[in-house]
């Protein structure tokens, strides 16, 4: 019985909550057009499907302006020109709906512009040195371009043999000659530029060797030229290289064999433009050495350190010039300097002949030295003086100078200072540790 009651019961609610559902209040269902798109964007002569639902209905499409943009039966949307309308879509069971449709001119790519990527100046033909290298970038004509496509460059040279260009337009040389380089639009070849590119020689400019040389008598010497600029490229840099006195000295691609006492001039040309060359004076002797000094005297001197009574101690004297020590060293008039010129007349005791004279400064302090030019004059009596060369440094850095002589004799040289880096008060605060001659009785 109890089961039945149950059974009773639960039908009664059952039909109560129907009888409430059926009574109920009203409820809106909006009934609409669905579309994929809400508005649409397109650029002259592109199409898009536009998709409507519900499916259970049948569509017809219309445009507001066929000029702008036309659809058809089935909802493709073909964009004409420039400007705006609408795409107005109607149910078949009288369900409206407006599309806006904004058309946009279309911008294709027509062309490019290249230009150095260094500087950014526009490049329509390029010379280029062999040696060089040119990065080239490309921008597109119009720049705004609206085409549906990316603007990926393919790169190609005409003549690899001549210059090559890689997928970065990065340029190189290869030799001289003339080629072209076109860079054009990977999905469009149409759009292309060429560049006619002429491979250049980077001329030499100078030839650089060093000083005069002062060789013994059968003893071979080769001579390296330096050549400006580092990275020439040409087609002929061959050398050519002359001896003025073959009986003094002869010469093979820099190979120099002095055969005879005496001095002559070699010289080195580029065979291809004489005008740039360079030229060696040398001297040949039977002997040349840095003479041995233990037996040399300064027997005159204008300015020293130790010519004030609080420095003696320093011992900073001009014998100190010939002690073979790059750290003791003659100093001049310190506190109250002397006007300059200032000078030392060394004895050698004999007669040399002199190839080459070089002073170092002291080597313990890279202030010192403060000598900037002034000459050296010979004498074989100390009483009657002929001027030998001028001697200048262009910086107090270096701390040994050394300067070529013509290979005069005598027993005496005077050194003269008659310039200077940084002045005191009237004159100047000099050093000079060693003072060396190169040559042979």
């Amino acid at each position: 019985m109890n089961r039945i009651l149950y059974l009773a019961s639960f039908i009664f609610a059952g039909l109560l909550m129907l009888s409430a559902c059926s009574y109920g209040p009203e409820r809106d269902v909006e009934y609409t057009i669905y579309t994929t798109n809400s508005t649409i964007e397109l650029i002259e002569g592109e199409e898009f499907q536009v998709t409507a639902s519900p499916t259970t209905q049948t569509f017809t499409w219309e445009t507001t302006d066929a000029s702008v943009a036309t659809v058809s039966s089935t909802g493709l949307i073909r964009a004409i020109s420039d400007g705006a309308c609408f795409i107005k879509i109607i149910s078949s069971e009288g369900l409206e709906k407006s599309l806006p449709v904004d058309v946009i001119k279309s911008l294709p790519i027509e062309g490019m512009a290249v230009s150095n990527k260094a500087n950014l100046t526009t490049v329509d033909s390029l010379p280029i040195q062999k040696g060089k290298t040119i990065a080239l970038g490309a921008t597109p004509i119009p720049s705004n371009f609206n085409e549906k496509i990316p603007f990926n460059l393919i790169w190609e040279s005409s003549d690899e043999n001549v210059v090559i260009v890689d997928e970065n337009g990065i340029v190189t040389p290869v030799y001289f000659g003339n080629a072209e380089i076109t860079v054009s639009v990977a999905d469009k070849p149409s759009v292309k530029k060429v560049i006619p590119v002429e491979v250049l020689e980077n001329p030499i400019t100078a030839i650089k060797v060093e000083g005069g040389l002062v060789l013994t008598l059968n003893v071979k010497e080769s001579v390296i030229p330096i050549i400006t600029p580092s990275d020439y490229a040409v087609r002929d840099s061959s050398l050519v290289w002359e001896s003025s006195d073959e009986s003094i000295v002869k010469v093979k691609d820099g190979e120099i064999d002095p055969v005879g006492i005496g001095s002559a001039i070699v010289t080195v040309s580029l065979n291809s433009n004489p005008n740039i060359n360079a030229e060696i004076p040398i001297i040949v002797g039977l002997n040349p050495r840095f003479l041995d000094r233990t037996n040399w005297a300064i027997i005159d001197w204008n300015s020293c350190i130790s010519e004030e009574p609080q420095y003696v101690g320093l011992n900073r004297i001009p014998e100190k010039m010939l002690d073979g020590n790059t750290t003791t060293f003659w100093g001049s008039k310190w506190d109250d300097p002397k006007p300059l010129p200032y000078y030392f007349i060394f004895d050698m005791k004999s007669a040399y002949k002199i190839y080459k004279i070089s002073f170092t400064k002291p080597t313990n302090d890279a202030w010192r030295g403060n000598i900037k030019n002034g000459y050296f004059e010979i004498s074989n009596d100390n009483v009657t003086w002929t001027k030998l060369s001028d001697w200048s440094v262009s910086s107090n850095t270096p701390r040994t100078h050394t300067f070529t002589q013509d290979g005069s004799s005598a027993r005496y040289i005077k050194f003269v200072i008659s310039d200077f880096f940084v002045p005191t008060k009237n004159g100047a605060q000099c050093d000079i540790a060693e003072f060396n001659v190169f040559g042979e009785e």
